[in-house]
């Protein structure tokens, strides 16, 4: 028989024995439960980035397609353009499209399904627009004065855009040379030459977004009507000899190169019909275009677009700018 002593003792020893058994059982289950949330969190980390690596993926492939098929719009508009023989009228038929040849004809199709998506894209004629670097002052002032902008900005605008494409440094009247861009809290060069490419004109003095896109948001001083800028962008080229075409050129840009007898005379003809020969030393066929190419997909999420000038030379064409990072 053992003595009650040893019993004790012994009961304390295997007591013990259990709880060290359970305290370790139990870090154990806390390590086991803390590294499946580590594993978890790992996993749920990698799923995310994958998906994210997916989706960068399908819009990176979406974007290259709509932009192949932008360039399809492109190469689609330049075959219009080609496709007309030689001499041909150039007009704007009655929905404002503009149009090659024959006035009987109908209106092509200028957006098309192509696969997942599909493109469209317009043609502008830029020779029935006014070259900024060639007019002169007065027609510029009456085209500043009848897209909207106030009489009182218009000999700063005027004289400022002689300034920015003569050689010389002196200034005209209400003008801006070197000395007035180089104060500015930006300051930059006046170009003293030629204007490259539109947008230039937003680096003039006086000009603004609103009056070069064209605006309703500038309130009228004595009312609360808004006031509305046709916007100087629909009007205006860098390309061309200055001659105009007659059956495209806005009723703005005959009034201001024309007069506005002759201009009222070349509308009331073309309501008829496109006039077929030149008169009032304008043209009726044009060598300038922009065309404005946008893919997207079927659904349309995902957009591209492209813009080009290209000059018509007999039987081919000559791009003369392009751009293929447009935004909206």
């Amino acid at each position: 028989m053992k003595p009650v002593f040893s019993d004790s003792i012994e009961r304390r020893r295997l007591w013990n024995s259990d709880m060290i058994h359970n305290e370790r059982g139990g870090v154990a289950l806390i390590l086991v439960v803390w590294i499946i949330v580590v594993l978890i969190a790992i996993a749920g980390e990698f799923s995310y980035s994958m998906r994210t690596e997916v989706n960068i993926a399908r819009n990176f492939k979406e974007e290259e397609q709509t932009y192949q098929l932008a360039l399809a719009g492109i190469e689609k508009a330049k075959f219009e353009i080609l496709s007309v023989k030689a001499p041909a009228i150039t007009y704007l038929n009655d929905e404002n499209i503009l149009m090659f040849g024959d006035d009987e004809e109908e209106a092509p199709v200028r957006d098309e399904k192509l696969g997942n998506g599909g493109f469209s894209y317009i043609i502008t004629d830029e020779d029935g627009k006014m070259n900024i670097n060639t007019e002169s002052l007065e027609r510029l002032k009456y085209l500043l004065i009848e897209t909207g902008i106030d009489v009182t900005e218009v000999d700063t605008i005027a004289d400022s855009i002689i300034d920015w494409r003569d050689p010389n440094d002196l200034h005209m009247l209400n003008g801006a040379e070197e000395d007035y861009y180089r104060a500015l809290e930006e300051p930059y060069s006046c170009k003293d030459g030629p204007f490259d490419s539109l947008e230039e004109l937003l680096l003039v003095r006086g000009v603004t977004e609103e009056f070069f896109k064209g605006s309703k948001s500038a309130e009228e001083e004595d009312d609360d009507e808004e006031k509305e800028y046709q916007g100087l962008e629909q009007y205006l080229t860098v390309y061309g000899s200055g001659r105009i075409n007659i059956n495209t050129a806005p009723g703005i840009v005959l009034e201001a190169v024309l007069g506005t007898e002759a201009a009222n005379n070349i509308i009331m003809q073309r309501e008829t019909a496109p006039i077929a020969r030149p008169i009032s030393n304008g043209k009726v066929s044009s060598e300038f275009f922009t065309i404005i190419s946008t893919g997207s997909t079927e659904d349309g999420t995902i957009k591209r677009t492209i813009k080009t000038v290209v000059r018509k030379k007999e039987r081919d064409l000559e791009i003369i700018y392009w751009n293929d990072n447009i935004i909206g």
